[in-house]
């Protein structure tokens, strides 16, 4: 299994080597954890350290995966970091419905944000909800009934938190902000992403740390994947490797990826999942997801 951790400067997925050992909680249980109150959030960056290596060690690393739903989540955070350049997800993501088969949707002014107009990796994701529990991340299979429920309940958790208004944790206050890539590194469970947090027009924030509170969406602070951390100008997350987009294009080694998103084609190149050694073959939900078959 991986662990995904978030933090203002960097937004990371740890290296896929790397196991957990904590026993599997699916979303479900840990819904019990999670309501809209924010405030039980992690420690601000006054008291984070400001080495990134530490995002999945400790407390962090709990690598808790039993339905594939948290790490999905927090690769969908990364993603939306990287296409939309910021966390505003009742604005970029519109709730299931029975008229969309309650599948969770980008808005038109979350495609909008994307320089494809389509947020390819982010699609990549949602599209996740209508596999046939056949996806594994990081050797779990994914529960896409799951997944889609857990999306609706969590935007309405967002939204529901951030008609409360007022200012502080427990009213999900958090500034206009922007998200740009700064780079990736191995963590404890898996890769880390790190991006530059500003204001929309490029200056400092005056509370970085309160971005937290844009999660609810993601799974919150019940999600083990997100270990969200902050330093005054960045923040970091670590999703499940293979799902978020890192460029890379070579074959000279099998990836260590069940299920592996691109923009480019990875039909037939050489992939290891659960231990056993073969080729990705293109998805039927989505053209850019390739899963080790």
């Amino acid at each position: 299994m991986k662990f995904v951790g978030l933090s203002l400067i960097a937004l990371g997925a740890a290296a896929a080597a790397v196991g957990c050992t904590d026993a599997p909680m699916t979303s479900e249980e840990m819904t019990g954890l999670e309501s809209s109150e924010p405030g039980a959030s992690l420690p601000d960056s006054a008291d984070q350290p400001e080495e990134m290596a530490d995002l999945g060690s400790g407390e962090f690393a709990q690598c808790a995966n039993g339905d594939g739903v948290p790490s999905a989540m927090a690769a969908l955070a990364a993603a939306t970091a990287k296409e939309l350049g910021r966390w505003n997800p009742t604005v970029d993501f519109a709730p299931g419905t029975a008229a969309s088969n309650w599948y969770t949707t980008l808005t038109s002014t979350g495609k909008a944000r994307c320089s494809d107009g389509k947020c390819w990796n982010t699609q990549a994701i949602l599209d996740l909800q209508k596999s046939a529990n056949n996806v594994k991340l990081s050797g779990v299979v994914l529960n896409a009934n799951n997944f889609v429920s857990q999306l609706t309940s969590n935007w309405n958790n967002q939204k529901n938190c951030e008609l409360r208004g007022g200012t502080g944790d427990t009213n999900c206050s958090a500034e206009q902000h922007k998200l740009v890539f700064n780079s990736q590194k191995a963590g404890a469970c898996d890769t880390v992403f790190t991006y530059t947090a500003t204001s929309t027009t490029g200056g400092n924030l005056a509370a970085p740390n309160q971005l937290k509170n844009k999660l609810l969406f993601y799974g919150g602070t019940s999600n083990p994947y997100l270990a969200f951390s902050s330093t005054g100008t960045t923040v970091s997350i670590d999703p499940t490797y293979g799902l978020d987009d890192d460029g890379t294009t070579s074959t000279a080694t099998c990836s260590a990826a069940c299920t592996k998103m691109s923009a480019t084609s990875w039909a037939g190149k050489c992939c290891s999942c659960s231990g056993k050694t073969s080729t990705y073959v293109k998805s039927t939900v989505n053209a850019n997801t390739y899963l080790c078959q």
